[in-house]
């Protein structure tokens, strides 16, 4: 790959819809993809590894991280608080890589407006009673479930902002696809400027 044209990858999709796992599987597809670990106040769950997963932090040190402009974007979410810490983001383009971030719709926007070039896809389960399923396999309670479900009716409606959708069905599909849009975006002219540029230089300099 070439290591000019690196730009963040975002994520989103309702609680359930699969971005970790596909981040996760996106990742260990190619060394050029590093995922952006981001910050929140919710509690670890027992697979978890503290800054491999996230980095858990409680409320105070959220807030702290704020309030000094840390933080990329932030967001509140089922009473927990969730942030991208800017140098995971920078860092990683600045060394050739392509930062993956799984987050909500909010912080996608926030994104958005400080890199607009950013990848945005939009996750979605092949249909409502699998996206019921894969909470309740999760250990999910029913209460619970009720308030992803009505959180997810709001986030959908931002769907239409994103640059592209994704049915996550089959892991390994969905992988695929969303290298595809990659390879697509990496294509656009705005990537490519010097070497057109160059291009143009030599068949100027041979007539």
């Amino acid at each position: 790959m070439k290591k000019n044209c690196c730009f963040p990858i975002v994520l989103s999709a309702p609680s359930g819809g699969g971005k970790t796992v596909v981040r996760s599987a996106l990742v260990k597809s190619c060394a050029d993809y590093v995922f952006s670990v981001t910050c929140t106040t919710r509690e670890r769950r027992p697979e978890e590894v503290n800054g491999r997963d996230y980095f858990f932090v409680t409320a105070a040190e959220f807030m702290k991280m704020k309030e000094k402009g840390e933080l990329l974007e932030w967001a509140e979410v089922h009473g927990n608080y969730y942030g991208t810490p800017v140098k995971s983001v920078t860092r990683a383009m600045e060394s050739g890589r392509f930062p993956v971030m799984t987050i909500d719709v909010k912080g996608a926007a926030s994104v958005r407006a400080i890199f607009p070039e950013a990848l945005t896809v939009f996750l979605l389960p092949p249909s409502l009673e699998v996206l019921k399923a894969r909470l309740r396999a999760r250990g999910e309670k029913p209460e619970r479930i009720d308030i992803r479900l009505k959180t997810a009716c709001e986030e959908i409606k931002e769907a239409y902002k994103f640059d592209y959708l994704v049915v996550n069905d089959k892991l390994a599909d969905t992988v695929k696809a969303v290298e595809n849009l990659i390879k697509v975006n990496r294509m656009k002219i705005m990537y490519h400027l010097n070497f057109i540029k160059e291009f143009e230089k030599q068949l100027e300099n041979d007539r």
